[in-house]
């Protein structure tokens, strides 16, 4: 890794150019094509030796590092903001009209700008603006004056994943993201619901996001009305996010990464509450499921963040809003006796139950039960090995986030066990590669923008799980049980699988006082 204190400009130049022969090496003798950015050229990085992924880390932070002394504190703070409002300006313009599906994809081909206005009927001066802002980001290019054409970057917006990713961003993120500072002039600092986010002034909805994208539109809700995370009525618009984080057709086989050749549908303008609604929902359900394809965040990674394997014969897992059962399939897998009680809302159950629909593979189908269930109620299965939280809890502030925690605590044996599986963040800044960090701080801004929630540090879960067990834990084991120790809900162990950007993170009842 980079030393994070490093500023000598020549040695930054030197890591670049060593890890830059080093990554080219690689390419070359594993008969790779060279990195480009013509359309012709690859659209992903190729799977690589842990060393070669390394080395494209610190090629990629040492390189940003350089950037930004070159350009100087003022340009930082001032140009560089200036660049990146405009660019999802143009991001915004490209996906609104499907610009990209509209530009040739044939090698070679190109479109003028005339033509390619009228075909979108849009101005074609505005067009051409719009598209050379990205074009100074290696996004589309000029062959010739005048002609339009794709690079690997911008032919990537055609392909269904990678343009719902930018497409989410650019008419999503990027509109809500300004209405971060107005959400919390209006509602206060450190509001804790869901329905009291930036996200929510944009769509102009008093709903979570989640049960948004899921109502259509259709729902009247009451002006300012807040979402209790102490009150039982409200349980069922936040628990809604159970059928969103985990995507219908999220494969647990599917680690490949997806081909250009994949094309996204293309967009329509739409005017009414309705479909202004499915359309976000549709947008965000393919990002989600682009999302658990990629390498970075499969399925894949469940079985070795955590030995599903030491489980005693005939154990029960809870996968607690665990959707159609993806997620418990590497479980089930990994373990050949272990039985898989997977919740989630009824109309999610009665789809993942459904023979048409179902995604558990044949042979594993006897082991898997699949239970209607409030994440915010008491938890029915009483002595599971494992209650199993992927993706969840970093949806949720603090007061939301233990109040699903405390419904599972009483239903816990002794020797049970809580597996979340989420990012932790570090603790500080400057103990990862810089490009990981500038993902997780992202992602951290992300959670607050959408629905006031956060990713935690190894610390912050650890005082979420004590305050969730305080006043429970002696219910569990009984005043006998404890015999005179004082115990705990926390953190025992803590894995990040090599190649995931969430980690498994095992948690039980520990002496009073244990540090992880």
């Amino acid at each position: 890794m980079l030393d994070p204190k490093e500023e000598d400009l020549e040695k930054l130049a030197e890591t670049c150019l060593s890890t830059a022969r080093q990554i080219k090496e690689y390419l070359a003798a594993n008969n790779q094509p060279p990195l480009t950015f013509d359309a012709d050229g690859p659209a992903f990085f190729p799977s690589a030796t842990p060393e070669v992924q390394h080395a494209r880390l610190d090629l990629r932070a040492a390189a940003m590092r350089l950037y930004h002394l070159a350009s100087g504190p003022d340009e930082v703070v001032s140009w560089h903001v200036y660049h990146c409002a405009h660019d999802l300006n143009a991001f915004r313009y490209v996906q609104h009209y499907n610009i990209a599906s509209a530009v040739p994809t044939t090698s070679g081909a190109s479109i003028s700008y005339g033509d390619l206005a009228r075909q979108l009927s849009l101005d074609a001066s505005q067009l051409r603006q719009m598209l050379r802002q990205l074009m100074t980001i290696h996004v589309f290019q000029e062959p010739s004056p005048g002609q339009v054409s794709h690079t690997a970057s911008s032919r990537l917006l055609t392909h269904w994943g990678v343009g719902a990713f930018n497409s989410f961003v650019a008419e999503d993120t990027f509109p809500a993201v300004a209405r971060q500072i107005e959400a919390l002039e209006r509602w206060g600092h450190g509001r804790p619901e869901p329905n009291r986010a930036a996200l929510n002034l944009f769509y102009d909805t008093d709903l979570p996001m989640y049960e948004y994208y899921e109502c259509d539109g259709q729902v009247e809700t009451e002006p300012n009305k807040e979402i209790d995370s102490t009150n039982k009525s409200n349980n069922n618009s936040t628990s809604t996010s159970t059928s969103m984080n985990k995507p219908d057709n999220d494969d647990t086989t599917t680690t490949n990464k997806p081909t250009p050749s994949d094309t996204i549908t293309p967009s329509t303008t739409t005017t009414s509450s309705s479909s202004t609604t499915t359309s976000r929902r549709e947008r965000f359900s393919r990002l989600m499921t682009y999302m658990a394809s990629t390498p970075i965040m499969s399925n894949a990674h469940i079985a070795h963040g955590f030995d599903w394997s030491s489980l005693p014969p005939g154990s029960t897992v809870v996968d607690i809003a665990g959707n159609v059962g993806h997620s418990a399939i590497p479980i089930a897998q990994a373990n050949a006796t272990a039985k898989i009680v997977v919740q989630d809302l009824p109309k999610i159950v009665a789809r993942a139950v459904d023979p048409s629909t179902s995604v558990i593979p044949p042979e594993l189908r006897p082991r898997f039960t699949f239970m209607p269930h409030d994440f915010y109620s008491l938890q029915p299965v009483r002595g599971a090995a494992v209650y199993f939280l992927r993706m969840i809890l970093h949806d949720y502030s603090d007061p939301y986030a233990m109040k699903i925690l405390r419904a599972v605590v009483p239903s816990m044996a002794p020797e049970s066990r809580i597996v979340i599986m989420d990012q932790v963040m570090p603790p500080a800044v400057g103990l990862v590669p810089d490009p990981v960090e500038r993902m997780m701080r992202t992602q951290d801004l992300q959670m607050m923008m959408l629905t006031n929630a956060k990713e935690r540090d190894a610390g912050e879960w650890d005082d979420l799980l004590r305050k969730a067990g305080d006043g429970l834990v002696e219910g569990v084991f009984g005043h006998s049980g404890l015999q005179g120790k004082r115990k705990r809900l926390g953190i025992m162990n803590i894995q990040t699988p090599p190649g995931s950007t969430m980690s498994l993170i095992e948690v039980g009842f520990v002496d009073e006082g244990d540090e992880e």
